[in-house]
């Protein structure tokens, strides 16, 4: 068994054995990435990883097969829950919260003066009852360009001296290993009460008595990266909220969408209708393409199920199609399908 990173499907990366291939986070790998993991073949052989055979004559005097692949999000993209539409992959859902951890109330509202004061007045309460708060924001530095963005840095003096007697931290991408560690090392033990932050803590952190979150001008994040955000709080026996804050009212029907549901497939089929899923055969992962004359994926996802469970019993009727000849004359013309990446 080999745990790894990235560096595993590198093209210099051959295996003699694979089998299976376990893919953790899936929504933050590229089209290309998670297709390379489709076309690292599995063979009984050693000729791959022989030096004096080229791999044209390895592939020439072997079978090979594509590995099985499990791939495991909790927040999955449009094109993901396009793709299982599809067929291309079977879904599996999880629906029960792990035990002994709360539902996680969620609310989304405008970021004016007004919803500003009333969230920091929930956050005061909340630091009082003995919680711990991420205030997250959408960049480390003040934007000329971006005006409108709160910025880490910026604020984090502010939210100092407007919490002062709770100890605040301070978390971003430019800051060294060791400072990020301290940073939530201080949270999790309690030595600081208040982690400002960037997107940076989306995957990876465990805090289980953070209890509240608080996400700057929301608007600027996708859905999936708000539910994965979410997922820091709500990890322990302590009730917890999350509060998106938004800039821009136009965003806020998209942001209620959080509110009703943490089921990550209900948020993604969500994600679908607003995104699109983009270029199923290409590596646009979002956009409404028109790919069908009439159909829509996002809307007719039920019809396609059927048309593929109808393919299936061709298929166990026939397998080399000869039982159906003008659908395999059809099939023929038809682009033939490749592997992502290759």
């Amino acid at each position: 068994m080999v745990i790894g990173t990235h560096s595993l499907i590198a093209d210099k990366t051959n295996f003699s054995a694979l089998r299976i291939s376990v893919i953790d986070e899936q929504q933050c790998f590229g089209v290309v990435q998670r297709g390379r993991f489709n076309s690292k073949l599995y063979t009984s052989s050693s000729k791959l990883s022989d030096e004096n055979i080229s791999s044209d004559e390895a592939y020439d005097s072997e079978t090979f097969m594509a590995p099985h692949v499990l791939a495991m999000s909790a927040t999955p993209i449009p094109r993901t829950l396009a793709l299982a539409l599809y067929g291309d992959m079977s879904l599996t859902q999880i629906t029960d919260l792990p035990p002994g951890r709360q539902p996680i109330e969620t609310l989304a509202l405008e970021g004016n003066d007004a919803g500003l004061e009333t969230v920091f007045q929930m956050m005061r309460d909340e630091l009082i009852d003995g919680g711990k708060v991420y205030l997250v924001y959408p960049i480390i530095d003040e934007s000329e360009q971006l005006p409108q963005l709160r910025a880490a840095t910026a604020e984090f003096d502010s939210i100092k001296q407007k919490f002062e007697g709770y100890p605040c931290g301070l978390l971003h991408g430019r800051l060294r290993s060791d400072e990020k560690d301290e940073a939530l090392s201080s949270f999790r033990s309690g030595e600081t009460r208040i982690l400002v932050s960037t997107q940076v803590i989306e995957i990876g952190v465990d805090v289980p008595d953070a209890s509240m979150m608080i996400v700057m001008n929301a608007e600027r994040f996708g859905i999936s990266q708000l539910h994965q955000l979410r997922g820091r709080v709500g990890r322990g026996e302590r009730k917890s909220r999350c509060i998106f804050l938004t800039s821009t009212p136009s965003a806020l029907p998209r942001l209620m969408v959080l509110e009703k549901s943490s089921d990550g497939f209900y948020l993604a089929n969500a994600d679908l209708l607003l995104r699109g899923p983009g270029n199923l055969l290409g590596k646009k992962q979002s956009g409404h393409l028109p790919e069908f004359p009439i159909a829509r994926l996002e809307i007719d996802g039920g019809i396609l199920q059927e048309a593929h469970l109808a393919a299936l019993k061709v298929l166990v009727a026939s397998n080399d199609l000869a039982l159906y000849p003008r659908l395999k004359v059809e099939l023929s013309m038809r682009q033939p399908l490749c592997i992502l990446g290759d």
